[in-house]
């Protein structure tokens, strides 16, 4: 089954396999298999679901660059993403534990 995107996300394809291989460019990584058809299932699967995935994308190089890795590929910041959306939702169980402990906090105190 062909994946099939909307106009908006073929753009974002684009966009980010011309950033990526910028950001390679200007930091002296190797950017392989970073075509816009090499993002297009990461787009198709965390467009909306992964904020400002231009800054990922740095964020992805970023890592490459302190672990010693010497190639960015489109599948990497692919796994990049799957990890951004578990971190995401962490943090948000985190920001609501929280806020649930302030209220019953609170609570108390009010009595």
């Amino acid at each position: 089954m062909p994946i099939d995107l909307t106009p908006a996300q073929r753009n974002l394809a684009e966009t980010l396999s011309q950033h990526a291989k910028d950001a390679c460019a200007l930091v002296g990584l190797k950017c392989q298999k970073c075509e816009p058809h090499h993002f297009y299932l990461t787009v198709y699967r965390y467009y909306g679901r992964v904020q400002g995935m231009s800054a990922e994308v740095d964020r992805c190089i970023d890592w490459c660059l302190s672990k010693g890795k010497l190639v960015f590929t489109a599948q990497r910041f692919g796994n990049w993403c799957v990890q951004k959306v578990k971190w995401d939702k962490e943090d948000q169980i985190k920001k609501q534990e929280l806020a649930s402990k302030q209220r019953a906090e609170e609570a108390m105190r009010s009595r």
